[in-house]
């Protein structure tokens, strides 16, 4: 998590400082026109005390820090996600490699999913779609995506309320196996369900 967080803010660093180079040398003027004849603009430095919830890394380089409240919230989210679910014994569905068909194991499983989900109508779930390593971040969120969606609709279609389901893509960046190992590799192509408490 703390990985993908420090990319995040690198590529919004180095967007704000493309865009600021292209723009650098031009004034806007009354009439609206641009021109580079003008002098640049006089550069600000901010102390540490103008800076809330923010931490300075090194000189010129400033990056977002967690709220705590924030990150504890989640945090304790999380956890009754995961005693709800294991509570539930939802079964999760698993797909062959550049794949989103659901097989016959993939259907038994939902079947007592979808039974279970009818006897406990207040309850609603969240489908994760994920992958294995394997292919771009793009491309698979987009077939992690069509994982969950195939999930969702295969228990819409057993009559489980449509407001009850909604779908995550997490592509492969939440997998639950790190091994490279086809075996790994297909514990890290699902469709997981997690019970909203």
């Amino acid at each position: 998590m703390n990985g993908m967080f420090r990319t995040v803010c690198m590529l919004a660093i180095g967007c704000a400082a493309w865009g600021s180079a292209g723009c650098a040398g031009k004034s806007i003027q009354s009439g609206g026109s641009t021109s580079s004849q003008s002098p640049a603009p006089k550069e600000t430095v901010l102390s540490e005390s103008d800076l809330p919830d923010r931490e300075r890394v090194n000189s010129g380089i400033v990056m977002a820090e967690a709220n705590p409240i924030d990150t504890k919230r989640q945090m304790q989210e999380m956890r009754a996600e995961q005693t709800a679910t294991t509570a539930a014994g939802l079964r999760d569905v698993f797909f062959g490699y550049d794949s989103w068909t659901i097989d016959d194991a993939g259907r038994q499983a939902l079947t007592r999913d979808a039974d279970w989900l009818r006897t406990h109508p207040a309850i609603h779930v969240k489908v994760e779609g994920h992958c294995d390593e394997r292919g771009s971040s793009t491309y698979n969120f987009v077939l992690a995506e069509k994982r969950a969606k195939s999930v969702r609709n295969y228990l819409l279609g057993l009559g489980v309320p449509r407001d009850r389901v909604v779908v995550v893509s997490y592509g492969k960046e939440r997998p639950f196996c790190k091994d490279r190992s086809e075996s790994c590799y297909q514990q890290n192509r699902r469709g997981h369900l997690v019970v909203k408490p």
